[in-house]
């Protein structure tokens, strides 16, 4: 019994990932969703390269280094992770067609509804959310790095999705003005 309670936080932290993932991986293979798969361009290893160091880092300190965490770092991850799959999944449904992992011209759409009202990059705050709440449940040290190059890595790309979008959506910068990037009255 001892065995299981050492190993608690690694064994709900998979749940909390696989959670996240399989709720994501169920809106996008839903009957009658158009939101196109693929890998994407280049920018979206600036995201994904990190992120599954990220994900892998903290387990690996967990187990060799025997970091573990206290219980306020694992409900403040745990807090964390579900928010992550909130923006993620909520950014998907209300997306539909209009997402595709690749900044491409071909087909781009601009999707004001939902949470796109108030932030234009949820799915990215998903992300942001998810990088710092792996390290963060497990009291991860040397991962808090690629967690913080996810975060640039994330920055970055929504830099360049918003330069492509304002050059070839003409209502843009209007929607830009009434909305947010990430977080209201701060980003």
């Amino acid at each position: 019994m001892s065995y299981i309670l050492d190993y608690l936080p690694l064994i709900l932290y998979i749940f909390l990932f696989a959670g996240l993932k399989f709720g994501e991986r169920a809106v996008l293979i839903r009957p009658g969703n158009k939101i196109r798969q693929g890998w994407g361009d280049w920018t979206v290893w600036l995201i994904l390269a990190p992120m599954w160091l990220v994900l892998i880092g903290p387990v690996l300190e967990f187990v060799f280094l025997g970091n573990r965490p206290d219980i306020l770092e694992m409900v403040f991850g745990a807090v964390l992770f579900i928010a992550a799959g909130f923006f993620s999944i909520r950014g998907y449904l209300d997306l539909e067609e209009g997402f595709a992992k690749a900044i491409e011209q071909d087909d781009t759409t601009l999707v004001v509804t939902g949470i796109y009202k108030i932030i234009r990059n949820p799915v990215s705050l998903g992300n942001i959310l998810f990088c710092v709440a792996c390290p963060l449940f497990l009291a991860a040290g040397p991962s808090w790095i690629p967690a913080l190059v996810g975060v640039l890595g994330v920055m970055l790309r929504i830099s360049i999705e918003e330069s492509f979008l304002q050059r070839h959506i003409q209502d843009y910068e209007a929607y830009k003005e009434r909305t947010w990037a990430l977080i209201p009255y701060i980003y």
